[in-house]
């Protein structure tokens, strides 16, 4: 993140936001001699504002996966993805290798990469299958992955206050074929799934 987008989040967001957050366990699990990608369930908007806080002692080396599908998305959100150095993702596009190249650069600098492996909002009650980007950029990099799962109130999104669960740290040292990255991502899903205290649809 820019650091100017850093001190308003810290000075102003944080005050606003922090007395919607009951409790964050688990932050003895973020590493602290290694960056990392962390890997959280998605199930709104607001999301993008409560996953910082486990890092927000590293705010300057965060980068968020981000989609922009379309031109409209590009000029509501470019500002935003400005100011935070989101990598931007067209999930319709039928080559993502360039967003994956960014990440794995960013990661071998030091950055720190937060993505929804579900690909999309998810408002169902049960966690969905996850793609494999996490695990293939964890893997390239060296940098393991940290499950999280944001937790509203009764299971509902936007819905106050939240609880956030951080996990330990996962590393993989699969090979890069589609079989040991589905692998990798299948345990990193049912590590979210532990956390969300959810029902899984893969289960």
């Amino acid at each position: 993140m820019k650091p100017a987008f850093c001190f308003f989040a810290k000075k102003f967001l944080k005050p606003v936001l922090s007395p919607h957050i009951e409790e964050i366990k688990g932050l003895e699990n973020i590493p602290k001699d290694t960056n990392f990608v962390l890997a959280v369930n998605h199930q709104s908007n607001l999301d993008h504002f409560f996953v910082p806080f486990p890092v927000e002692g590293s705010l300057e080396k965060v980068h968020f996966i981000g989609k922009r599908d379309n031109i409209l998305e590009f000029l509501v959100a470019s500002f935003f993805y400005w100011a935070a150095e989101t990598i931007p993702v067209n999930r319709k596009a039928k080559d993502k290798r360039k967003v994956l190249e960014k990440a794995v650069e960013s990661l071998k600098k030091g950055g720190i990469i937060i993505i929804y492996p579900e690909g999309t909002r998810n408002k169902k009650k049960e966690i969905l299958g996850g793609k494999t980007g996490a695990a293939e950029m964890a893997i390239r990099s060296g940098v393991p992955i940290v499950p999280m799962a944001l937790i509203y109130k009764n299971k509902e999104p936007r819905r106050f206050p939240l609880r956030i669960n951080v996990g330990k740290p996962l590393y993989f040292k699969q090979e890069l074929d589609y079989e040991s990255l589905r692998e990798a991502t299948d345990r990193l899903m049912k590590e979210i799934y532990f956390l969300s205290g959810e029902n899984s649809s893969n289960q």
